[in-house]
């Protein structure tokens, strides 16, 4: 019976994300870049989360990440970057990977030698969001937390950028599937998928909840934008 259904499973189509992102994060920080320009993707992991669309032309993306089977430019632990020299690089991008390291402080650290004077630097983490073990899961950080954690550049912008319907939702749909899985593990991830089905449109509640000045009471994903100090 459980090999039936995860054959039927595999046959279905893609759920949609719940993800509403209003506010546009990524697209702020790959404008300040120009052709020449050299970042480094650190924790890669197959450019899932990059919006490779918004790169400009020119800029040279070297993707780093710990595991070979993403096939990185370079293998390389994000707490230890010893093979890349001070300040050579114009840019760091890193998004979905510090709640994954033992020390988020060292690899900021990090981020600041290896970037030239000047340089850029993009940080995303979440905050209000299920456990994701890749291969761990370890650390959350608000829209505040995130200005501390990466206090030791200069702010150009932070804040978050999914809402409380974006949270809210996918939340939810990890909570319902808990609910009605019944202990079963196997029916847990065929009802995350179906009750994104049914309640991703919840999403769009964001296009008017991140105007509210209370909406930062809940949301699931922060950013900072930063430059590292002369």
């Amino acid at each position: 019976m459980s090999n039936l259904l995860r054959r039927l499973y595999h046959r279905l189509p893609t759920p949609p994300s719940t993800n509403y992102q209003v506010r546009s994060s990524q697209a702020e920080f790959w404008a300040l870049f120009r052709s020449g320009d050299v970042v480094f993707d650190i924790g890669s992991k197959g450019q899932a989360e990059t919006a490779i669309s918004l790169i400009p032309s020119g800029v040279r993306l070297v993707t780093v990440d710990i595991d070979p089977a993403a096939k990185p430019d370079l293998i390389a632990d994000a707490h230890d970057l010893h093979v890349v020299p001070d300040g050579s690089v114009d840019g760091v991008f890193t998004s979905s990977v510090l709640e994954h390291v033992r020390d988020p402080w060292r690899v900021v650290a990090e981020c600041e030698r290896i970037l030239k004077p000047g340089g850029l630097v993009f940080i995303g983490m979440p905050f209000m969001f299920p456990f994701h073990a890749d291969p761990d899961d370890f650390w959350r950080v608000s829209h505040r937390g995130i200005d501390l954690l990466c206090g030791r550049f200069e702010k150009i912008k932070s804040g978050f950028n999914r809402g409380p319907a974006s949270c809210m939702t996918h939340l939810n749909v990890h909570f319902l599937a808990l609910l009605f899985s019944f202990n079963s593990k196997l029916v847990y991830g065929i009802l995350v998928d179906l009750f994104k089905w049914l309640l991703f449109p919840l999403k769009y509640a964001d296009s008017w909840l991140m105007r509210h000045p209370q909406a930062h009471v809940i949301h699931a994903g922060v950013y900072f934008i930063g430059r590292k100090r002369a």
